[in-house]
């Protein structure tokens, strides 16, 4: 499973690859707003996450026209080809707008997807991630555990390349839910990410070591 930092702030990014277990870090506008940034920002936060040593950084696109979509895609693919994943949302628009890009060779997350046949579109039009919202399908009623093992179940009996990145998590208990049932990304705010080593059993352990420790 990769695990990604779901943030925009730049030391939170920077303090969650200097765990040793990240792979990337996932954005949207609502954490860019929340961390003050702006468009005119993202270069900046791609170089610092790039500079860090994160391997993707998926931005998303703002417009929710086609043109616009394409126009803010490619912009924000030609910040770091290398590294950018561009997000895109699972609209009737959105998958148009991503069948295009894909062409154009873009790295692309189909994201706010709720339904399997939104997993299968994804797949279709060329992305290579799908961003599933494992807290937000709860809140809504759904069971979002048996959801996500239909898409599971969906992408292995249709031999799909696309992979799963489940967001809105909301414990590091739902890290382990998730391990089980597959998923092979996901990406946590930093202080769900930065918990994910602790527990109790651990901490009596490594205390009754270091109380042995002190006789040798």
């Amino acid at each position: 499973m990769r695990l990604y930092v779901d943030t925009a702030d730049a030391d939170a990014l920077t303090g969650a690859q200097a765990t040793g277990y990240v792979f990337g870090v996932t954005t949207n506008p609502t954490l860019l707003r929340a961390a003050r940034l702006t468009r005119a920002d993202l270069p900046a936060l791609v170089a610092r996450a790039v500079g860090a040593g994160l391997q993707e950084i998926h931005l998303q696109v703002l417009a929710d026209n086609l043109e616009g979509m394409l126009s803010d895609a490619r912009a924000l693919h030609a910040l770091d080809p290398a590294h950018v994943v561009v997000k895109i949302p699972a609209t009737a628009t959105g998958f148009r707008a991503a069948s295009i890009v894909a062409h154009e060779g873009l790295r692309l997350t189909i994201t706010a997807v709720y339904a399997v046949r939104q997993v299968v579109l994804a797949e279709a039009v060329g992305a290579g991630y799908a961003a599933v919202y494992f807290g937000r399908l709860r809140d809504a009623g759904h069971d979002a555990t048996a959801l996500l093992r239909g898409m599971m179940e969906t992408i292995r009996a249709q031999h799909l390349t696309m992979q799963l990145l489940v967001a809105s998590v909301r414990s590091a208990d739902d890290i382990e839910t998730l391990a089980q049932l597959g998923v092979p990304a996901v990406t946590l705010p930093p202080p769900i990410l930065l918990a994910l080593p602790e527990h109790a059993g651990t901490a009596q352990a490594v205390q009754s070591f270091h109380d042995d420790g002190v006789y040798l």
